[in-house]
């Protein structure tokens, strides 16, 4: 397990005023870098959040948790714990371990923490190395996990240490012990260890202490050793070090951030390495609402049919009501105007029609996924808003008024609000509903007794409205709607006014307000100015008034009453002139009463002054009350106070603008029709969409990367477009896809084949109800590049690349292994989608090349690091991505390590240098003069050709298509004459070419080419494999070998002493006919293969009477030939069970023929040949699997090697210009302890024998001991071998006795 250290980030964001209702979908309602948090960041706690709804009396974040309120500061004591493993070695020369020399770094560190405050620690700990390495077997030079255990004590000012405390690390599984593999420094910390329970100031004990069986720090244990001495030096291949870097001081606080709402994030710096953008979803801000209202799932009020008593509820809730958010910010003494404004300045039972109002649902409609349309509902208007900065108390309150039309005056000291709304429950399926007002104004009662009009210019009115709202859609971010008349654009051209929809998130809100602004400006169009004494305070800003103005209608229709009837029958009122009706039907009279109110009343009759009614009012009229007359014809005009004024000598100066009944209806329901132009045309057939394009852009999803094709298009000129809809195909065979969209464009992420042609095709769609579409657009084709593909531009396809390898280094560890490192992102790319690929080249100049070099590993890229044989040379590196896509340029290093142990080249041996040069055996290979190398094979073969005489062509251009593998088998298999342990390094030079050289011979895509002319194929490899045999050569049967050992490929090689039986079978078909081995085929030929037996197995039935012989001539003794007998043995009665013929195909065999002795006419020929792929070394030594070579140490007596040629296209071949491999013997000592010769010759055996030769011997000195005068020892060299050597002591010619001791220097070691 390799260990690696863990950084987390943690950050806590203030959202906004609380309380709030929390987040809108718990962790769907977090975003980092606009992307919403995962199920596996959730579930693997890469990210980790939590909330606080921002209470006046919320505490801080759990205790205990990630989240947890502390200040931390650091204390330094960077101080080794212990040491690390080390022995004692023997003082007698021998490089022994003392028996009781081994050393594993116990000890400790005491640091004192000052402040008595503190209330935890974390220690934070650094493992320089930590690993033990292999010293023998196939495994040596490789890195195993060491593991160090550690105690740790606390004391506080009483001194006493009290029990061990656990140490806990979150990679780590048991507690106490670090456990791994590591080369560079890793750093981990602990979990945070409570110092609340003492008493400071602090003592912190850490010990570094052994397993209960020491070796159990090291997974390699000398008590395993095999091959090697158990008391061998080992020390260098063992790290367990440790240091104390620092302790984390903490002390907790109790930040809680009263009436603030609260995220906290915890955010693993391996998944963020600088902090992300921060979004979150909310609930917002709870509020008072109403007493008989209650919330709905989206946030609007709904309101129970209880009559509303002019009361708050106690509980704040969430909602999304314009009036309460507006009440709420007027009335909060915190955040808002609360400190100039009372609850008592406000009245809700005013205010209670204008939230109902706002929460009344509207409908609207949109396209479904199928591209229908739809009917939808929501709230007439909705608030969502986050107020971010301060500004003026009035502005922020006109903007949250503006929501709901809504407009802010004082009347008696109190804060009134009035809004511009239309009346409840008027719907669609309702009767219209007109906007009753509250007061007529004539001539008879304003001053001087005339009104002012005044209005706008045409030419100044606005003819397109642009309002801007947040859209949910896009992270809230600023989107707009246009609304248009398209009559006024045509005649005065565009007068564009631009608005803010102020804490609208609803599209279909925001153009409700842009046809608002639109109507308004062209019903709206007038204002009306007068002055009037007291009555002007029967009217107030927001309210409706009527005026009837005799200099507009020609005649005086309004007036004074002089005089009442209302309980006669009929009821009746005297007005100050003579009656007389306007032309028009449905005459009615409105009468301001006393208090202040309006009644009108259908007109029965008039007579004189006399103006009889159909009903009474409900009310006496008073004397000198103001009436009007009016009737469809003669409509008195109604106007919407915009402020009352007071003036001087007790008047009042009244303002207002034009009301249209009828205008809120046309805002929110587009079909109803009101005597004004409608902005958009209807009916007309809408125009075929034009400029059709098909772009491609590379999507990197973190593991893939694939391709997007946009389809983007112009909308026609002509015709009122409300929607789109788009088909689109993969090839021509393929089906329609169908899809629907509001927008000019739409983006296909699926089903998009490589090589295959997309096709589309665009239509519009027009308005309701017709819903009119345009002729599908002309289709437009553009084939799919590979992925990983963005187009330029010119929306041409470009290739994009994964990116270059960066900051990569090299570093030599252990024995015979390397560590090669790059960085963790490239270009500002993540690296999970791509591959590493890493080649290595012999030369150590700095000249290698990618396609001259030879591929080494494959692994994922984002592991930053991979562990390699030690090659002297450099190692080149490209990431890849799926569409196995490769790096512009391959970045490398180069390591170049000198031999520092003496060896013995025990054999150098090169294909390429033989005499006889690439001679051994080849599969899909051969050798090229002209290239002067191995090189891949074609599948042709001379015997396709029909007829040598009609072959016109170069023989040499007979090639057929270029293999894509093949293999090289070396000519010579290596015996050392035992086992031995032998360090074998590979040699091999390699380059990469295009055999065909041409454009038109080329078969990959133009757009994947890094080069025109041919000298860069870098899809090419060569890799070395060998494979061994411990034992000596085999006494038994050869067949014994699998004759699938040869080759990877899969094919089946039949080697020397095969039996292989055919059963035979003989048909009448124009005759009898042998057939054979289950073939269809009469009297095939076949291809037998010298060296091996077969049987022909003649126990069918069909056999009786056809006894299969073998001859040299066609029909065998029936055209005059003879019976073929050698090597061919007949068994039986053919037609029996048991009976066959056999023929041990001898070296050198002739063509021969199997005929039936009895009947002319049956049987075929028997082709033989020696078979390309048989191996006579094969033969009588049974193998071990092929492994790579790569520079190592191996123990084995029989060596064979094979080069495997391979190539990614069939356009390129990889050349092998060098070949071959270096056996090489380590050199070694042995030490012998003291020997007592005996009174004779003794004969000595070597520890360890040593591998010798014609060249290469063992040299042998000895230490006597205890020798005297005339003493001496005869050592003959030519009793000295590998396995020993014999010394005789003697004192003139008599053989003595003495102690000695030996030093044995040669090369290799002997294995059993």
């Amino acid at each position: 397990m390799a260990l690696n250290s863990k950084t987390t980030l943690k950050i806590i964001d203030a959202l906004c005023e609380g309380p709030i209702e929390g987040l809108a979908k718990e962790r769907k309602s977090v975003f980092l870098n606009e992307t919403q948090i995962t199920n596996r960041q959730f579930e693997k706690k890469t990210v980790q959040y939590q909330t606080k709804e921002g209470t006046g009396t919320q505490g801080t974040f759990n205790e205990g948790s990630t989240f947890e309120d502390q200040q931390t500061t650091i204390v330094n004591v960077n101080r080794q714990i212990g040491s690390n493993y080390s022995e004692k070695l023997t003082e007698d020369g021998t490089d022994r371990v003392k028996r009781e020399g081994r050393d594993y770094g116990e000890g400790q560190v005491i640091q004192a923490i000052t402040d008595a405050d503190v209330d935890f620690v974390e220690l934070v700990f650094t493992i320089p190395k930590l690993y033990c390495v292999a010293v023998e077997g196939l495994a040596r030079g490789q890195l195993f996990f060491a593991q160090i255990k550690l105690e740790l004590h606390i004391c506080g000012v009483d001194g006493a240490w009290g029990e061990p405390i656990d140490i806990e690390v979150e990679s780590q599984e048991k507690k106490n012990i670090i456990k791994g593999i590591c080369t560079s420094a890793y750093q981990f910390k602990t979990q945070a260890i409570d110092l609340t329970d003492k008493k400071g100031p602090y003592k912190i004990k850490v010990r570094k202490v052994k397993f209960d069986v020491p070796e159990d720090a090291f997974e390699i244990s000398f008590e395993d050793f095999e091959d090697v001495p158990k008391r061998k030096p080992i020390a260098s291949k063992r790290a367990d070090q440790i240091f104390l870097t620092s302790i984390i001081v903490g002390k907790k606080f109790g930040t809680a951030y009263p009436h603030t709402a609260l995220v906290s994030l915890s955010l693993d710096a391996e998944e963020y390495s600088t902090l992300p953008a921060r979004a979150y979803d909310v609930k917002g801000l709870k509020v008072q609402i109403p007493s008989n209202a209650t919330v709905a799932k989206s946030g609007r009020l709904k309101f129970d049919d209880v009559p509303f008593d002019g009361s708050l509820q106690d509980n704040r809730a969430w909602t999304t009501c314009p009036v309460c958010c507006f009440y709420d910010l007027l009335t909060n003494k915190r955040y808002g105007a609360g400190d100039f404004i009372n609850e008592s300045n406000l009245n809700w039972v005013d205010l209670i029609e204008i939230a109902k109002y706002c929460n009344e649902q509207v409908e609207y409609q949109e396209l479904n996924d199928e591209g229908q349309l739809v009917t939808k509902q929501e709230a007439r208007f909705a608030i969502n808003t986050v107020i971010s900065s301060q500004a003026e108390a009035f502005s922020v309150l006109q903007d949250m008024a503006s929501v709901f039309r809504g407009m802010l005056f004082w009347k008696s000291d109190n804060v009134q609000i009035a809004a511009d709304h239309g009346e409840l429950n008027d719907t669609v399926a309702s009767a219209p509903k007109d906007v009753p007002a509250i007061h007529v104004f004539s001539n008879s009662n304003v001053v001087n007794g005339s009104f002012s009009y005044s209005g706008s210019s045409l030419k100044t009115r606005s003819t397109r409205v642009r309002v801007r709202y947040n859209d949910p859609d896009n992270f809230h971010k600023p989107n707009f709607i246009c609304i248009e008349d398209r009559t006024l654009i045509d005649k005065y051209g565009v007068q564009e006014k631009s608005v803010v929809a102020f804490g609208c998130t609803s599209k279909y809100q925001a153009q409700r307000m842009g046809r608002w602004i639109m109507q308004s400006e062209k019903l709206h169009d007038e204002t009306v100015t007068f002055s009037v004494g007291l009555e002007g305070l029967n009217v107030l800003p927001g309210q409706m008034f009527e005026v009837s103005d005799e200099m507009r209608f020609g005649t005086r229709l309004a007036g004074r009453i002089v005089g009442v009837s209302n309980d006669s029958t009929p009821p009746f009122v005297r007005i100050d002139q003579t009656a007389s009706l306007p032309s028009g039907t449905n005459n009615k009279l409105t009468v301001v009463m006393k208090d202040g109110t309006v009644e009108t009343r259908d007109i029965a009759s008039v007579s004189g002054n006399e103006v009889r009614l159909a009903s009474a009012y409900t009310q006496v009229p008073p004397d000198d009350a103001l009436y009007a007359i009016k009737n469809d014809s003669a409509v008195m005009s109604k106007y919407r106070c915009l402020s009352v004024v007071e003036g001087e000598e007790g008047t009042y100066a009244v303002v207002g603008v034009k009301h249209v009944d009828g205008i809120y209806r046309v805002v929110e329901e587009r079909a109803n029709k009101l005597d004004s132009p409608n902005p958009f045309f209807f009916g007309a057939e809408p125009s075929t969409p034009t400029d059709v394009k098909i772009t491609f852009q590379q999507i990197d999803d973190g593991r893939n990367t694939t391709n997007r094709a946009t389809v983007a298009w112009t909308r026609g000129l002509s015709g009122s477009v409300i929607s789109f809809k788009v088909r689109y195909k993969v090839g021509d065979g393929g089906n329609w896809i169908n899809q629907s969209t509001n927008n000019n464009s739409i983006d296909i992420s699926t089903g998009l084949v490589p090589g295959k042609q997309l096709i589309v095709q665009v239509k519009a769609i027009g308005p309701d109800p017709d819903r009119k579409e345009s002729d599908y657009s002309i289709g437009v084709i553009r084939e799919i590049p590979v992925g990983g593909t963005s187009d330029d531009t010119s929306d041409l396809a470009q290739i994009t690349l994964p990116p270059d390898p960066e900051d990569v280094t090299i570093e030599a560890i252990g024995v015979d292994q390397v560590a090669l490192r790059w960085g963790a992102t490239a270009s500002g790319q993540k690296l999970e989608a791509f591959v590493a690929v890493i080649k290595h080249s012999s030369k150590t100049d700095g000249s290698a090349s990618w396609a001259n070099s030879s591929i080494l590993r494959k692994v994922e890229a984002r592991t930053t690091s991979v562990v390699l044989p030690l090659l002297n040379g450099e190692y080149l590196i490209k990431f890849q991505n799926d569409q196995r896509l490769r790096s512009a340029s391959a970045v490398s290093a180069i390591i170049n390590i000198p031999d520092g142990i003496p060896r013995l080249n025990h054999e150098v041996f090169r294909e390429d240098q033989l005499a006889n040069e690439f001679g051994g055996d080849k599969v899909g290979v051969y050798y090229n003069q002209d290239y002067d190398g191995l090189i891949l094979d074609g599948d042709a073969s001379f015997d396709a050709i029909p007829s040598l005489d009609g072959f016109t062509a170069n023989i040499d251009s007979h090639f057929g298509t270029q293999l894509t593998k093949g293999e090289y088998f070396f000519q010579k298999t290596v015996d050392l004459g035992g086992k031995f342990s032998v360090r074998m390094q590979r040699v091999l030079t390699t380059r990469g070419l295009y055999a065909s050289d041409l454009i038109d011979d080329r078969t990959e895509l133009i757009d994947t080419w890094s080069d025109f002319d041919g000298d860069l194929p870098d899809d090419t490899s060569v890799e070395l494999y060998f494979r061994k045999e411990d034992q000596t050569k085999m006494t038994a049967s050869p067949s014994i070998v699998d004759p699938d050992i040869l080759f990877e490929d899969g094919s089946t090689v039949q080697l020397e002493g095969d039996d292989i039986t055919l059963a035979v079978t003989v048909v009448n078909s124009g005759g009898n006919k042998y057939r054979i081995d289950g073939s269809s085929v009469n009297n095939e030929t076949l291809t037998l293969t010298e060296g091996n037996v077969y049987i022909f197995d003649q126990s069918d039935s069909s056999n009786s009477g056809h006894p299969l012989r073998i001859s040299t001539a066609s029909d065998g003794t029936h055209g005059g030939g003879s019976a073929y007998t050698t090597g061919v043995t007949t068994v039986g009665t053919p037609g029996n069970a048991g009976a066959y013929t056999r023929i041990d195909l001898a070296a050198g065999a002739p063509t021969l023929y199997y005929y039936c002795s009895v009947h002319s006419g049956m049987g075929g020929q028997l082709n033989t040949n020696q078979g390309a792929s048989y191996l006579e070394q094969e033969s009588d030594i049974a193998f071990e699997d092929w492994i790579p070579l790569e520079n190592n140490v191996y123990a084995g007596r029989y060596f064979q090697f094979k080069a495997v040629l391979t190539t990614d296209h069939v356009d390129q071949t990889p050349i092998v210009d060098e070949l071959g491999a270096t056996l090489q013997f380590e050199r070694r000592t042995e030490n012998s302890g003291t020997i007592t010769s005996g009174a004779a010759s003794k004969t000595e055996t070597f520890e360890n024998a040593f591998y010798v030769d014609a060249d290469t011997k063992v040299a042998v000195g000895i230490t006597a001991f205890d020798m005297e005068a005339g003493d001496y020892f005869v050592l003959d060299p030519n009793t000295v071998t590998g396995s020993g050597f014999t010394i005789t002591f003697k004192n003139g010619s008599t053989v003595i006795s003495r102690d000695f001791q030996y030093t044995a220097i040669g090369y290799g070691t002997k294995q059993s």
